[in-house]
């Protein structure tokens, strides 16, 4: 995917982020228990690593992820306005512009990919993917 700010954004991202998945590791049900075991998974790992990291920034969680982003604009912190989406490779692509124009002409796409299905009544959703009936693809960028 190519860039889609505007060049003379002054916000860069810096953070390096590690993901380890284990498949079937055998995760306690009891919440005490997986609690415990999370937190030694985290500190074999920082152990191991043998690096200054701290402990907050190892994180062990149980079960399929998604990322989400605000809906702020990325130069000012001001409301996105979204407007004619597309649809096209899983998802769909929408034209962003800041609220704020014209103190803030920051323009791009809001990108959409499906990352589960629901069904049943409003009160009671359920999750193709936490019910395992459906299994995520994890892409990097």
């Amino acid at each position: 995917m190519g860039d889609s700010t505007d060049s003379d954004s002054t916000e860069t991202t810096t953070e390096e982020r590690v993901t380890i998945t284990l498949t079937d590791y055998p995760v306690p049900v009891a919440e005490d228990d997986r609690e415990t075991g999370l937190e030694a998974l985290e500190d074999a790992i920082s152990q191991l690593l043998d690096v200054n990291i701290a402990p907050a920034d190892i994180t062990a969680r149980v079960g399929h992820h998604y990322v989400q982003i605000g809906d702020d604009c990325p130069r000012c912190g001001g409301t996105l306005e979204l407007r004619e989406y597309t649809y096209c490779d899983n998802g769909a692509v929408a034209e962003a512009n800041c609220a704020h124009a014209p103190d803030c002409e920051w323009r791009g796409r809001a990108i959409y990919r499906m990352i589960d299905l629901e069904s049943g009544p409003v009160t009671d959703v359920e999750s193709t993917v936490a019910n395992g009936d459906m299994t995520p693809s994890y892409y990097s960028y």
